[in-house]
This record gives structure tokens, sequence and C-alpha cells, in this order.
């Protein structure tokens, strides 16, 4: 027994519809639910409103696995083998899918035990109901096997239902599938069994059915059983008198419906129980049974004529899933019946009405739409009508003839449904025909085709009309007739045809159903009708002209005349309003209509079509489209919309018209121009296209195959284009359509898509394989064509010479070959054409002297476009040498053009090799580079003198400043702009424009312009001396010239601003740095070169040199000063030598000699417009002449002095290094030197803290700590050891002079020693007290020691009350290195070598260069060289000082030394001196150095009280001649020449500081001239007499 137990459910709706993933690997728990009191029906229903979900217990739960798998089961089957494996169980949809599909056999039953009632009666409780169902056949024997529970169970004889416990009224919903043979299915019927079940098993056992129930599956009019719910009698057994074998049930009715009013029908052992009921549903899904009454009569038609009528308008009622059941029986019933009155019209036209339901049917509604193939498959093989095409063509015919009438009578719409079934139509009657004549082959000479062509005209009849009411039904033909073409040439003549159709298109009233008219052009050009030559010559020239007219009318807009584009204008524009849209969209949806793209389709398919080898031969056709479409396909291209995505088919269409027409297309098109006017204008528009073609393509730029076939065709045509042009437009010369063709065919060599070596080998080789190299080809074309020019080349030069030089560019050996002999012809051209514009040709023929004799205009066009093509990527090593030997060989063979010819050709190389070094860099991130390389070409057309690219090329470096905030750098740049222009009003000449300054007309207004932003730029880098003098020059213009005393007030409030910034703002001082860059493996313009650099705002040698490794990563850094050698200079790798150097002060500068200048103003100065430098190196080198083991004596210095091209600033942060001085410092004048800086250093300390109470005094205690209690270092006891022992004195006695100058600065130390004590004594916190009393106590020693030995001296400073005068403040840096006592290794100079005065004779050895002063020693000599060269900032004075160039002044009466150069070696006379006193000031108020080195003593008792006056060059008047008693010449050694001393003068005056009030005498040696000063730099001005009282 089945009793209810629970239901499992889980709702996979979101799965079924892919909004959920299901995958086998995943469980999904299906809740499980008891059913308790509740049949299984009502715990469904709790499930599925979600009455369960909270109570839902999780352990209760099935677990499965989904997967959701698409297509029918064979598809299911091979995509996915893995899973379905073995016999699959298929449950099936109960009922038909929404698709139903042919051959799907079915004959399924679902039945459903809905319910029963069954009262208890005279029983104490309700019955325990089951219900046993069989399927009986006629005899009422069961048919086993024929129930099924659902798939993949084995079926059942019989089923039982669950047995609800003491339920009277039990609920079963129950359903299972019946599947019974059609053969048994119209006579078998289900019976219904009702037993009481027992608890009680030998009870139950006992127990027998109650009561049954049947019911038929056929009814009595021979339809199935329906599908509903079957309310069934219930008849109460009698197990006495019932048999159960017999079949008397069948006579009592089975359903309560059958039952008559209070009938209580009964038979033997069975009678009916009114109080029992029994309900059931059935659902019959079957393809050969139906349940409708109309289609079975239909169907059952000939025994039943009388109805036939009643069953054909039935059948156009009746369900589709019942028509597409029986298609093939409803269509032979159909036909059968049209052919059962062959002589009477009777039924026709019902029959034509059922054929066209059931043809729209199948053709219209989707859910049917499978059925198509069946129809044809019908068609095909089963139609066997062969009289039916004779009644169908005329109730067709009848119909088209009287449309308007039918139209506008007919509410169902006959025509319209005939127009859109008519390919059906047409093949039933081709069929029909065809069968006709398989079985009466002699009678073919009836009517048919009279007939069917009367059909057809007819129709044309029909299009022709204009009334509305027949616009859908003229639509719909037009729609349908192109598929009825197959199979009317079947029985139709294929030409005869073409004409009807034809004839059909030309009679469509103008702007009606122009679209649907040429998608019926567009299904014919696709039709078999279209294969055939003969019926192309028909068809063709009316297809032409239709899009012809289409195109055009479209360009005019008027192509939405017709009343459908009136609707669909309208439309739009509510849309638009609606949307906000511009008139401008509206018109451009107007341009995309789709009747134009109709066209475009077709032609494209046709020219598709033609271009077939099987379609026979097509000259005339293409002929056709050239002469009528052509021309409106260019001009529709060149009016289109560029961002039209119909613009590339149009594009194709033209190319494809062009690939397939020949020679005689070609010659056939030109000729059927009227007019040479109307061949010029086609050229200019087909060159314009091209053109377009190849610089913007339609196509992407991927798609290489379009591309290359586009590429292909216009080579064609040009060459074709090219023979016109020389045949039609030479004679009577047009310079534009030659003009249009050198431009076209040059635009298209260099279009990216032909540079073949940008492509991939492979892909190169393939397109050179099919296409060869096409720019080869067009160059060799352009040559011909520029050489055919004959005297008309002159009128293409020079505005062909940049498309000329594009195309030589192009990097294909033989096409350089081929066309740069093309500039030299240019260049002939321009030489030999007149001078007069106004004349012609014939002008220097008849006159030679009229010859312009040059080639100025292309030489200036030539540079021009060389410039900006190189730049942009064109161009190479390779073009420069092949163009320097063709042409240097074509000039240097030309008689009068040898020259000039050659000049011009060298110096356009030169330029090419600046290009393409300017542009490899360009790209470079280091931008350095690319402002060496600009700077480059800036030299170059400042020397070839095109200011305009030298102005391009100045803005461009300009930039390149500003980006990296060279500001200072910028301004200099633009200065160089500045300096073209001229203080005038004149108007600016082209070449001087600057597109920076649009509004500037004339060189007054640019300069004034350039002169603000140089002004601006100098105060943004803190140069705001510079932007003193500029804005000096612009107030004199103002205050002379413009008298704009606004903008001069404007100016000096700035001057003034600028002059206090110099005073009061803090100004980093940069760092100079020598770079060296050796190896080719650096870019040409660094390599083995040496640079001054100029570092940025407080950039130091250790960030300098990281910055510049950063730019050269692959640099490898030289630690030593060494000269490399060969190894390295010529190696492929890239080495860089960096070191500090000091800048040397421009002698012009002196000019502050003996004035107070604030140190604000003199430090700008010292490391600005300068372009000397200058490092040393300490080395060691033993004196052979003394045993000394003290250090100092053997301590030379190497300096090297350092000239660069430009002075720093400059338009670049570097320069490089033009000449190079080395000279070395014997150990006696480094000693003074150093001894100098000491002294120096103490002063400036004791100002500083003399002027500033609140500096620290470290500084101060270390200086002192140093120098008085020198512990490790020796102090000045070194040098005493050194230089003043007898041994050194004895061997060395040409350097009493030094020795006597090292003893005075020893002594005149111990004065400022004193002060400085005493400073710090003042100064010291307490903490400090034991320091300062060991200094006191060092110094009481020192001072002892130094004044016995040199004697005592007297400081000219004094505390609180300190004016000094500042020694050499303007060249501090120049030391005892700049004397004679040096030796020459210049490289650059030509001096010969020297060795110092003290020096022995020994040649100079190599030493090993150092990165730095201190390395490579010993911790005790870093330390002296440290003290050595340190050079103490002395940082912002308040007040002013005395400055002196030459002089120091000293109160005591210690000899003074100075140098004077004078151009005789002999010794100078009295009245020489003399007159050196008088020439000492020149009347003209400049100043220039005196031309002798005068060696000066004076003495210790000569000082007395001294006087403070002195001069740079003169004498003191107040000492007598007497005075001046000149010493003997020193003894001058072999080696010595005085001669050979460096020609600076400012290295000149630091020899020795020389003091006042001394006794001068003077020794002279001869010196070479000094360098020339620049006449464009200002003359120094004479220094100004020092007041004559002081206090010191």
């Amino acid at each position: 027994m089945r009793r209810p137990f629970g239901v499992a459910a889980k709702d996979i709706t979101l799965f079924m519809c892919g909004k959920l993933e299901s995958d086998l690997e995943q469980e999904f728990a299906v809740p499980f639910y008891t059913c308790d009191k509740d049949n299984f029906e009502q715990t469904l229903k709790k499930f599925i409103n979600k009455d369960y979900a909270k109570n839902e217990s999780k352990n209760q739960a099935l677990f499965v696995s989904l997967k959701l798998l698409h297509g029918d089961l064979k598809q299911v089957r091979e995509e996915n083998p893995h899973l379905i494996l073995g016999n699959i169980s298929i449950s099936r949809k109960m009922g038909f899918p929404e698709v139903i599909l042919p051959g799907d056999v079915r004959n399924d039953l679902y039945l459903t035990l809905v319910g029963g009632e069954f009262p208890k009666g005279n029983k104490t409780s309700d019955k325990n109901v089951e219900v046993v169902v069989k399927v009986c056949n006629e005899k009422g024997v069961a048919i086993p096997g024929v129930i099924s529970l659902g798939g993949g169970v084995p079926p059942l004889n019989e089923y039982r239902s669950v047995i609800y416990y003491h339920e009277d009224k039990p609920q079963w919903y129950e359903t299972f599938k019946v599947a019974i043979p059609i053969e048994e299915f119209r006579s078998s019927h289900l019976k219904f069994i009702f037993k009481h079940r027992s608890s009680n098993e030998a009870k139950d056992k006992s127990e027998k059915p109650f009561a049954i129930s049947y019911v038929k599956l056929m009814q009595e009019n021979g339809t199935t059983l329906r599908d509903a719910k079957h309310n069934l009698n219930v008849y109460k057994l009698d197990h006495k008198k019932f048999d159960e074998n017999g079949l008397d049930y069948f006579k009592l009715p089975s359903t309560v419906d059958e039952l008559k009013d209070n009938q209580k029908p009964q038979t033997a052992g069975l009678c009916l129980s009114t109080k029992d009921s029994f309900c059931i549903s059935t659902n019959i899904c079957s393809t050969k049974l139906t349940q409708n009454v109309d289609l079975l009569g239909l169907l059952n038609w000939a025994s039943h004529k009388e109805t036939l009528r009643e069953s054909l308008l039935a059948l156009m009622k009746v369900d589709g899933e019942e028509v597409v059941k029986f298609l093939q029986d409803i269509l032979d019933a159909l036909f059968n019946i049209l052919m059962d009155n062959p002589e009477s019209d009777v039924y026709d036209e019902l029959v034509f009405d059922c054929l066209l339901h059931i043809i729209s049917l199948v053709s219209n509604d989707w859910k049917y739409q499978h059925f198509e193939p069946v129809l044809d498959l019908y068609i095909r093989e089963s139609f066997s009508a062969t009289l039916a095409y004779s009644k169908l063509v005329v109730v067709i015919k009848n119909l088209v003839d009287n449309a308007i009438a039918i139209v506008s009578i007919a509410k169902d719409n006959i025509l319209f449904k005939a127009m859109k079934a008519l390919q059906y139509i047409m093949r039933f009657v081709a069929r029909s025909r065809l069968l006709f004549c398989e079985l009466y082959p002699e009678m073919d000479n009836d009517d048919f085709e009279e007939s069917l062509k009367g059909l057809l005209q007819s129709i044309v009849t029909m299009m022709c009309q204009t009334s509305d009411t027949l616009l859908r039904e003229q639509g719909a033909c037009l729609k349908y007739l192109p598929s009825t073409i197959p199979d009317i040439l079947k029985v139709f003549n294929a030409k005869h045809l073409s004409i009807i159709l034809c004839d059909l298109l030309k009679n469509i009233p103008p702007n009606r159903l122009t679209k649907q008219k040429m998608m019926t052009v567009n299904e014919i050009v696709h039709s078999q009708l279209f294969l055939y030559p003969e019926c192309r010559q028909v068809l063709l020239p009316v297809f032409t002209k239709q899009i012809k007219v289409l195109f055009e009318t479209c360009e005019e807009g008027t192509g939405v005349g017709r009343q459908e584009g009136r609707r669909q204008f309208r439309s739009v524009a509510k849309v638009a309003r609606v949307l906000g849209a511009t008139q401008h969209c509206l018109n451009q949806h107007r341009g995309y209509s789709e009747e134009v793209e109709l066209c475009i389709k077709i032609l494209s398919d046709i020219l598709d079509l033609l271009f077939r080898s099987d379609v026979g031969p097509t000259l005339h056709d293409i002929s056709e489209i050239m002469l009528v479409d052509l021309r409106t396909v260019i001009q529709s291209h060149i009016n289109m919309d560029k961002e039209n995505p119909y613009g590339g088919n149009l594009v194709a269409i033209m190319i494809d018209i062009f690939r397939q027409m020949s020679d005689y297309h070609y010659e056939k098109y030109i000729s059927n121009f009227a007019t040479r006017t109307d061949i010029l204008d086609f050229l200019m528009e087909i060159l314009l296209v091209f053109k377009e073609l190849v610089n913007q393509s339609v196509f992407p730029s991927d798609w290489c195959e379009m591309i290359m076939l586009q590429n292909a065709v216009i080579l064609k045509s040009l060459r074709f284009f090219s023979h016109t042009i020389r045949d039609h437009f030479f004679e009577k010369f047009d310079n534009q359509a030659w003009s249009n063709f050198f431009h076209c065919a040059i635009a298209f060599m260099t279009q990216p898509a032909l540079q073949l070596e940008t492509f991939s080998h492979n892909k190169r080789m393939r397109i050179i394989k099919r296409y060869k190299d096409m720019r080869r080809e067009t160059g060799f074309e352009i040559r011909s064509m520029w050489f055919n020019l004959g005297q008309y080349k002159i009128q293409f030069v020079p505005s062909l010479v940049g498309s000329i030089l594009e195309m030589t560019l192009i990097p294909e050996v033989e096409l350089r070959k081929a066309t740069i002999p093309i500039f030299f012809d240019m260049m002939q051209c321009e030489f030999y054409s007149s001078r007069f514009e106004i004349e012609s040709f014939g002008d220097t023929k008849r006159d030679s002297s009229h010859i312009k004799a040059n080639f100025c205009e292309f030489e200036n066009e030539m540079i021009a476009k060389l410039d900006i093509l190189v730049e942009g990527g064109r161009g190479d090593e390779q073009f420069k040498d092949l163009f320097h030997n063709i042409m240097v060989e074509l000039c240097s063979h030309h008689t009068t053009m040898n020259e000039d010819g050659v000049k011009f050709v060298k110096m356009v190389t030169r330029l090419m090799e600046r290009l393409l070094e300017y542009r490899c860099i360009i790209t470079d991130e280091n931008k350095e580079n690319r402002m060496s390389c600009t700077v480059n070409l800036l030299d170059f057309y400042s020397e070839i003198n095109r200011k305009e690219m030298y102005i391009r090329y100045v803005n461009k470096l300009c930039d390149l400043h500003l980006e990296c905030d060279n500001f200072t750098e910028a301004a200099y740049t633009l200065q160089l702009h500045s300096n073209l222009l001229k203080w005038s009003d004149e108007l600016l000449p082209p070449l001087l424009k600057s597109s920076r300054y649009s509004e500037s007309y004339t060189h007054r207004q640019l300069k004034e312009a350039l002169y603000y932003n140089i002004i601006d730029y100098f105060d943004k880098g803190k140069m705001w001396e510079c932007a003193l003098q500029k804005c000096q020059e612009l107030a004199k213009q103002y205050e002379e010239e413009t008298f704009d005393y606004e903008q001069l007030s404007e100016l000096h409030k700035r001057m003034a601003s600028f002059y206090e910034d110099i005073m009061r703002k803090v100004r980093a001082e940069p760092e100079y740095f020598r770079v060296a860059y050796y190896g080719r493996g650096f870019p040409i313009f660094l390599q083995n070169k040496v640079f001054i650099y100029r570092g940025k705002e407080y950039e130091r040698l250790g960030d300098f040199c990281t910055r510049t490794l950063n730019e050269f990563p692959n640099a490898e850094l030289m630690n030593k000063l060494t000269p490399p050698g060969d190894d390295i200079l010529e190696s492929n790798s890239q080495y860089i030598q960096i070191n500090h150097v000091d800048p040397i002060m421009d002698e012009k500068r002196q000019r502050f000699s003996g004035k107070p200048v604030a140190e604000q103003i003199v430090k700008y100065y010292k490391v600005n417009d300068v372009q000397k430098y200058r490092y040393s190196r300490p080395f060691t080198r033993k004196d052979p002449e003394i045993e000394n083991e003290n250090e100092f004596s053997s301590l030379w210095l190497e300096r090297t002095i350092l000239v660069t091209t430009y002075p720093l600033p400059g338009i670049l942060r570097w320069f490089p290094v033009s000449s190079t001085n080395t000279i070395e410092i014997s150990p006696l004048c480094y000693a003074i030197e150093t001894m100098e800086e000491k002294n120096k250093e103490l002063r400036d300390l004791i100002m500083h803290y003399n002027q500033d109470k609140t500096l620290p005094i470290n500084p101060l205690s270390l200086k002192l700590n140093g120098i008085v209690d020198p512990a490790v270092m020796g102090g000045t006891m070194n040098y005493e050891e050194a230089f003043f022992s007898p041994e050194y004195i004895k061997a060395h006695p040409e350097n009493h002079v030094l020795i006597q100058r090292l003893k005075d600065l020893i002594a005149d130390q111990i004065p400022l020693l004193e002060l400085c004590i005493q400073v710090h004594k003042d100064r010291a916190p307490p903490s400090l007290q034991p320091l300062q009393k060991r200094l006191e106590d060092c110094f009481a020693k020192m001072q002892e020691s130094v004044v016995e030995k040199y004697g005592k001296r007297k400081c000219d400073l004094k505390l609180d009350q300190i004016t000094i005068r500042r020694q050499f403040s303007i060249a501090n840096n120049l030391r005892h290195s700049d004397m004679p006592q040096m030796s020459d290794k210049s490289s650059s100079n030509h001096i010969s070598k020297t060795s110092l005065i003290l020096s022995p004779t020994k040649s100079l050895t190599n030493t090993p260069a150092l990165s730095h002063k201190n390395k490579n020693k010993t911790p005790k000599e870093k330390r002296r060289a440290s003290k050595a060269d340190a050079v103490v900032s002395p940082g912002s004075v308040s007040g002013t000082q005395w400055y002196t160039s030459e002089t120091e002044v000293t109160p005591n009466g210690t000899p003074v030394f100075e140098l004077r150069q004078e151009l005789t070696p002999k010794r100078p006379l009295r009245s020489e001196i003399e007159k050196e006193k008088r020439l000492s000031r020149p009347p003209s108020g400049q100043f220039s150095r005196p031309p002798s080195l005068t060696i000066t003593l004076r003495t210790a008792s000569s000082s007395g009280n001294s006087s403070n006056r002195d001069s740079v060059g003169t004498t003191d008047s107040s000492v007598s001649e007497e005075d001046l008693v000149p010493p003997p010449l020193p003894v001058k050694l072999r080696e010595a020449d005085y001669c050979n001393l460096p020609n600076s003068n400012s290295e000149n005056t630091s020899f020795l500081y020389t003091y006042r009030n001394s006794l001068r005498t003077s020794v002279h040696v001869k010196l070479p001239p000094p360098e020339p000063i620049d006449d464009d730099d200002p003359p120094p001005l004479p220094p100004p007499k020092p007041p004559k009282n002081k206090c010191l």
C-alpha cells in the first residue's frame, strides 16, 4: 500500500533562466517536508507559498547537483559525452513546446487523479480509498505496459493511487502518463476501480472493489477526449451479479454530463451511486489525433461533400497547432478538392483562401516557422496536382486585376495575403506545370506561358497605381516577387522575365516605395537571373540609373518626398525636439538614408558578382557601371561626412570599379567627356580623392589586405592618368593638373602603409611577392612625368621641392638614385630662368644676360623642408651620403654651376648631419643633449643666415630651458632673437616674425616684448645685474625715442626693486665643474670632448656627479685626472671624468679697483660672466740639490687653466673647453700663496667679528688653535726649515726676493694673530678660558720667536674702528701660481715648456692626476693641503670697503714686489719710468693694463708712516727718481723664459701682494702681448685714485 509521507522540492527557476550558475561540483539541498495531516498537493502549495521556510529543518533534505545543458538530446550527447552516458531518462513537457519540430511524433495522454468523495454510509469510520487505473481495449482486456510514472522507470500494467487514512474526500492530484499505440488508441478506454484497504492484513485480503468508473478515449464524432476535467459517474458493484470480464458498463454513461435529468442508469451488478463522485483531468499530446471537429470534417470531405463549403470556411478558424500537425493531410485535401472540379470554379477561391491561410501560418508565425521545410518537402515530393497551376494562375490574376476593388471591399486583406504568399503560390504553380509536362510531354504548345505572362503583366499594371489604398499590397509585391524568380525560371524565359521586371521597376511612380524598390533590385541582383549575361544587359542599365538618381537625390536633400519618408522625417523631428537635437543632427540623419545604404550594397554586390569567373563576359557590364555611376560615386564620397559609417563601403565600390576597368575602359571613359574642361574636373576630383585616401584611409590601419589592394588600384589608375595628363594638358599647359598629379603620387608613395621597412620580414616578403614595392614604380612614374615637363619645369620650382624631397627620403636605394637627380634639374631650371618674372621661358633664349644665375629660392625651400622632414623622422645617413655623392658629381661636371652647386651640396650635407644628430637626441630624456644639438643647429643657421630657421630653434631652446627651470639661460637664448631686431618702427619681415608674439608687427614692438620676457627670466634666475642692463636699454628708448614716460616710470620702479634685490636677497654662488667625455659610446657631439658645466643652485660635486651618471647610466666614472690613452678614447664604452674648477673673474671687472664696493656686488662678478677656470693638483718632486726630509720643500702644485668658447652663464649651462694651459707652481710660491691666504682669512675674521658681535666664536677658536698651536702640522716652522736653510738659499740664490716675501708674510701674521686672540678673549665664554690661556701662552712663544727672526710689524687694523682696503676682492683666488715661477704644459696655447725660476733645470715628467687635491696623500699632507686650499667666503659685510686689484696696505717697511709687463727685455731708464707714470692714465678715460712686469722692493727702514695712496699701474708721484734704484737683474737660468708666461693679465696681477710707501726696484721681463679684448664688450673703466685721507 502507498501512504503519503512527504514532499522534497526546490525552486530551480533561476537556474533555468541562467541567473544562477549550475555546476556538478556543487551540491544543492532539496528540502524535505512531511505531509502530516495534509495531502501531497497541500504540502507542495505550502512549500511554494514559503510557509515552511521559517521552520525548515536543516537535517531533512536531499542533496543533488545540477548542470544546465542546452540543445536537443543529440546535440547534448555530442557536446557532453562524459555526462550523457548509457540510457538517459527523458522527461518531456506535458504539452507541445513553443516551437513544434516537424517529425516529432507523439501520442501521449497525461492523466491526473484529481479527487473524489466517498461517504462512509452506515460505517463508523470513513473509507481508506485506493484507486486502481487500467487501460482496456474494446474487449475489456487490460493493455499491458502503457502506464508510466515518469522518465527512467519501467512501464506499469496498472496504476495504484496513494491511500489516505479514513478520508472520505481524498484529494490525490497524482499525474501519470498513458502511452497507447496509435492503432489501439481509438478503441481504448480507461477503467477506474475503487477499493477499501484495511490496515489489518488478513482483513485487507478479503476486501473487494466497491465501485468502478470508466471513460472512453475517443468521442462519438471521432475526436479524442478533450483536454479538461471530467466528472465521472461512480457505479457501485454488486459482486454477486457483476462480471469482471464483462462489458456491460459500456451501456452506462461514463460522465456526469451524459446523464439526463433524474436518470439512474444501471445494469447487471452495477448501479449509479449519486453520493459518490470522482474527478479526473486529461491532457493529450498527439501529432496524429485531433480534438477539432472542423479539421476532422475537412479531412473527411469526400464523404461529406454537402458540407464542403462549411468545412473550408471552418478550416481558417482551426488552431494553428492542429493545422501544422496535419499539414500534409490538409494540403492533400485542398488540392484534391481543387482537382475534383476541373471544369468548375465553385470552390477555387475558397481553396485558395485556405491555401493562403496555411502558407501565412507556416511562413509568418514564428511558432510554426520550423514547418517551412515540411511545406517545401511537400511541394518537392508529395505534391501531385498536375492541373492546379491553371486554376491558381487564374485566381491570383483575378485578384491582381481587381486589386483596387478587392482592397476597398474585402475585410480580410486577401490580396495582401496573396502577395505575401506569392513565393509558395508560384512554387505550387511551377511544380504543377513541371509535373504536367512530365505527364504530358506532347502538350507543350498550350497557352501556359501566355497566361503566366499575363499574370506578370497584371502585376506590373498594379504597380503603376498611385492610390494609397494599394500601397501596402504594392510593397508586399515588391518584397516577395524576387523570391519567385527561381521557380518562374523553371517554366518561363529568363530574358522575358528580365524585361518584365525592368518594366515593373520603371513604372513605379517616383518617390513611391523607393526603399522597397531598391530592396527588390538587391534581391534580383542576388537571384539566378543576374548570372545570365543577356539578362544583365537588360537589367543593369535600369539598376545603375536608379542608383545614380538616388545618390543625386540624396545629395540634393530631396529624398524624403514620399509619404513614408515624410512620416519618418516627422517622427524623427518629434524625437529630436524631445531629445534636444539640433537641425544639423536631423540633416545628418537624413544623410544616412536607407535607400543610399541599399544603393551602396547593391553596387558592391554587383561588382562582387562581376569579378567572378563563372558569370560570362563582363566587359559591357563594367562599362555600364563606369559610365553611369563612377562619377556619382566619386562625388558622393567627396560630399559625404567623414564620420559616415558607409564611407568605407563607398570607397570600396570606387576602388572595385577601377580594379575591374581595363585600358579599354579608361580610354572609353576619358573619351566620353565632352570637353577638355570636363576631363580636368574629373582628374581634379579623382586625384583629390586618391590623395585623401592615402593620407587618411577609411579602412582600419591593421586591415593590410584591403589597404594594399586599394594602393594597387590607385597605382594602376595613376599610371593611366599620367598619360591622360600628358596627352591633354601639355600643349595647352595646365599647371593645376600636373601639380595635383605630383602631389597625389608623392602622398601615395609616402603613406605609412607602403613603408615596407617598418614591417616584419615575413610581412614585407609577402607584400613584395604579391604587389612588389609600389613606391619604386610610382617614383619612376613621377621621374618620367618631371622630365616630360620640358620648359614648364620652372613653374614647379620651388613649390615642388618639398614633395620631391619627401619622396627621395623614402629609404629605398634604387628610388633614391632615380629621383635625387631631379634636384639638380630643379637647380638648373632656376639657374637658367629669367630674372624678370613677367618674362616667359623664351626670354633667356633671346637674351642670355637675363639669366637669373642662382638658385636661391630652391636653396631656401630645400633647407626649410629638410629641417621639417628630418626632424619628423625622415632621412638617414645613407640618404645624406647618397645625396652628397650624386649631387657633387652632377654639380662638379657642370661648367657654370660647379662652384655654387658643390658649395650648396656640402652645406646641405652639413645641415643633414646636424639634423640627424638632433633627431637622434630629440626623444632622449636627457634634455641637456637635446640642448646641445639645438645649439649646433642654431650655429649652423646663423652661419648660413637663415633667420626664420634660427628663430625657430631659438624658441625650441628657450622652451627646453623653461622646462628645466633654467631661466637665466632662457633669457640669454631669447636675447639671440632680440639681437636680430632694431629699435625702429619698420614692419617685421616674415623671416623675423615669431608665433609667440603674434600681436607684434614692427621691430620695436617685438624687441620690446622680447626684452620684457628676458627681464622676467633674468629676474626668476636672480640675475638682476643682467636684467638691469636690459632695463637701462629700454629706459633709454622710452626716454629718448618714444617718450613713453608711463612705461619709463614703471621700468624705474622695477629697476629699483632689482637694485634692492641685489643688496638684500641671498643668492647661492653656483659651482663650476669640468666634465670630460671619453670614448666612442657617447653621442658624436660629446665624444672625447671636455666641457665646463655651471651647477644648479646649492649643487655640490657629489650631487653633480650623481646627476651626470644618471643621465649616462652605462658610463664609468674615472677616479683620476690622468689624461686617458687611446684605448679609452677609441673604445665603444663611455668614460666620464668630473672635477671641481674655480672661476677666474674677467679682468674687465677690475673697474672696481680703488672703489668702496659692497661685497654683495662683487660676489656676483666672481662667479658670473666667466670664461676662464682653473683647478690645481699638488704633487711631490724632490730637489736633487738639497738633501732635506721636509716635505714642504718638495710639495709642488700643478695648475690647469681652462678657457671655454663662451662665457658662463650663456645660452647653455655648459660650454666646451677651447684651450687648456697647465703650469707648475714651485714649493716656495706654493708656501707664499698659503701664507697669503691664511693672513687674508685672519683679516677677514677680524673684520667679521668686529662688525657683527653675534657671530659664534667656534670658527675663530679652531683657526687660532690650528695656527698658534700646530701640534701635528708644525706651522710656519716647516717653511723655515724648508726655505730659510742655508742649503736652500745657496742652492737657489735667484729666489731671495721670494724668500724675503715669505718672511714678511710670517712676520705680518703676528699682529693679525694678536688682534684675533684679543677678539677671542673678549668673546670667549668661561668654558673656553682654559683654551684662551693656552692660546695666549703659545702665541707669546711664537711672537717672541718671529719678532726675533724677522722684526716686529704693525697691523693696519684696529678693533671697533676698522676700515681696510680689501686685497684682491675681485680676484682673491689668484695666487703665485700666476707668476713666472712655473713650467708650462699647455696643449693648446703652443707655449714652450719652462721651468720655474727657482726650480732645477729638469724636464717635466708626467705625474698622476688626482680627482681632488687631497687624494692619495698621507693624513698629514691632507691636513696641510686643506689649509692651503681652503677659501673662506667672507659673508655679507655691511658698509663699504676699499678695493684694489694689486696692492695691499701695510704699515711697516717690508719689501713689496710688483710685477709689470713691458715689451722690452732691457732695464728701464728713469725717463722710461717717468713716461710710464705719465701714460698710466690715458686721456680717453679707458684703462688698459701696463705692459710691464715690475718687481718692487721695499725695505723696513724706508717704511716710516706709510701712505695708503695707491693705484693700479701707477707710481707714487711723491717718490723721487733717486729712490728708484734698480737692483741688478736676477741670474737668468737656461730654461727660464719669461716670454712664455701665461698671457692672462688677471693672472699676472696676483704674483705678490705689493705694499705702499716702498722703495721700488723694477725687474723687467719680456712677455707676449695680452689677449685681445673683444670689441663688442665694453672696456673696463680706469680705477679712480683713492682718497688721500683715510683712517688705517
